[in-house]
């Protein structure tokens, strides 16, 4: 495979990244929530909303990635590619999102997100966008090393 036939590969899976992250945000409003009896003070409904969709698009590279890792055809492994990158985009931009709104202190570890709120105790949380962009440059690598 010669690098303009990369090229073009991944501008249509940036071209698909696109298509998947505004689909996902359409889902966004759907999702059940609950937090204003809790959370009275903050108008939750954008970043449950965006981490419903990051869940969404996380689910969808799952099931692309397990039912077709070794497909030939290249729209599935365009669909692979784009749903790893939506994700990682969704789930950082929400990671922004819950930065903006509590002020945490947030620190991005191998795998990992320390995040310690100010009265309660810090949690260490798994960062699944990391996981989907290591598979996603794996991805590259290989399809570079192919050509």
């Amino acid at each position: 495979m010669s690098l303009s036939k990369i090229i073009d590969y991944y501008s249509y899976v940036i071209a698909l990244t696109i298509l998947l992250i505004i689909i996902a945000l359409a889902f966004g409003p759907l999702a059940p929530i609950d937090e204003p009896t809790h959370f009275p003070n903050y108008d939750l409904q954008i970043p449950v909303g965006l981490s419903f969709s990051g869940f969404i698009l996380l689910m969808f590279f799952i099931v692309f990635a397990v039912l077709f890792w070794g497909s030939k055809n290249i729209m599935i492994n365009s669909l692979i590619d784009a749903s790893a990158l939506s994700f990682s985009i969704i789930n950082y931009l929400n990671f922004y999102l819950v930065y903006t709104i509590w002020k945490p202190e947030m620190i991005i570890l191998p795998f990992f997100f320390y995040i310690k709120y100010s009265a309660a105790s810090p949690e260490l949380v798994l960062d699944f966008g990391q996981i989907t962009l290591i598979v996603f440059f794996y991805r590259l690598y290989r399809r570079l090393k192919s050509s």
